[in-house]
C-alpha cells in the first residue's frame, strides 16, 4: 500500500463525510473553506486511496418501524408459584 498522509483539510473533510455524506461538493467545499475543485479533487483521492469505503443511509428504527405498522407494544403478566428451599 502507499504511503498516504493527511492534513487538516483531509480531517475535515473525512468530518463533515462522517456527519453527512450527502453534501454536495459545494456545500462541503464551503464548510471546510476551500475551492470546490479542491474539496473533489481531495474527496476522490480519500475515495482511491480506500479511507471513504461507502456512503450509506443511516435509519431511524423507530419512524420505519412506526411507517411500516410494526410498533412494539407489550402485556406481561408474571405469576410467581412459592417455591421452598430445598
Amino acid at each position: 500500500m502507499e504511503s498516504f498522509t493527511l492534513d487538516a483539510v483531509d480531517l475535515q473533510l473525512l468530518t463533515q463525510l462522517q456527519q453527512d455524506a450527502s453534501l454536495s461538493n459545494q456545500a462541503l467545499a464551503a464548510r471546510v473553506h476551500t475551492s470546490a475543485p479542491t474539496c473533489l479533487r481531495r474527496v476522490k483521492r480519500l475515495w482511491d486511496a480506500g479511507l471513504i469505503e461507502r456512503q450509506v443511509a443511516i435509519l431511524n428504527p423507530e419512524r420505519v418501524a412506526a411507517t411500516l405498522g410494526h410498533g412494539l407494544t407489550a402485556i406481561v403478566e408474571i405469576t410467581l408459584d412459592r417455591q421452598d428451599a430445598d
